[in-house]
């Protein structure tokens, strides 16, 4: 993991790169406090890419820091786009059709399909609102595993400590799979779907 010597380095990237960015004496130390778990050359190369962003005019922040390291951590693991994700799900529902038991290359389609219903995939006769109802569903669970991915250790000892135990990061993407196996009710489905077209909605209200 990044050590000290590691993150000052980062800091002085990040100043050379933008002039303007003055840290205080405290900046290294709030840096290395929140970026102390991720390994030093994932880190660098979080930071090389997120300050050769076209378009940036200001230092990243240690938020932005992180959200590069899942970017990256993602591209590593091979996970797939949501249109990759929509295009692999409709190749296994001509290969394998609606009794069989469909195979994805990653557990967050296997996820997604299981929420809205394999055999509902398979028997639908509207593509285009399932497409959209796959998308929302697959880019929303990815948001809420990239969350976990990005989230401090600090922040989850906390919440684990007052009882709302998490997955390790490694293992957030993971445990969705085993989801799959778990038999969910036609009532459950709705107030899932429900639930995800609600946060959409408030989600656009707020950009308004």
């Amino acid at each position: 993991m990044a050590d000290e010597k590691d993150v000052m380095g980062i800091v002085a990237i990040i100043c050379a790169a933008y002039p303007n960015f003055t840290p205080t004496e405290h900046t290294v130390d709030v840096y290395y406090e929140t970026l102390k778990d991720i390994p030093a050359d994932l880190l660098k190369a979080a930071t090389m890419q997120s300050i050769s962003e076209t378009g940036r005019k200001f230092a990243p922040s240690v938020g932005e820091l992180r959200g590069a390291v899942a970017e990256i951590r993602n591209v590593v693991r091979g996970v797939p786009s949501s249109y990759q994700a929509w295009q692999e799900t409709l190749s296994q529902i001509c290969d394998v059709g609606s009794y069989g038991n469909p195979e994805f290359t990653s557990p967050l389609i296997a996820e997604t399909v299981r929420l809205i219903g394999w055999r509902n995939l398979c028997m639908s006769e509207n593509q285009v609102a399932d497409r959209a109802r796959f998308i929302q569903a697959y880019e929303q669970l990815s948001d809420r595993a990239a969350r976990d991915e990005i989230m401090l250790p600090q922040v989850r000892e906390y919440i684990e400590r007052n009882g709302k135990a998490l997955p390790a990061p490694t293992e957030s993407i993971q445990a969705l799979a085993d989801l799959w196996h778990r038999p969910l009710a036609n009532d459950d489905r709705d107030q899932i779907m429900a639930g995800f077209a609600a946060e959409a909605f408030d989600t656009g209200e707020r950009l308004r």
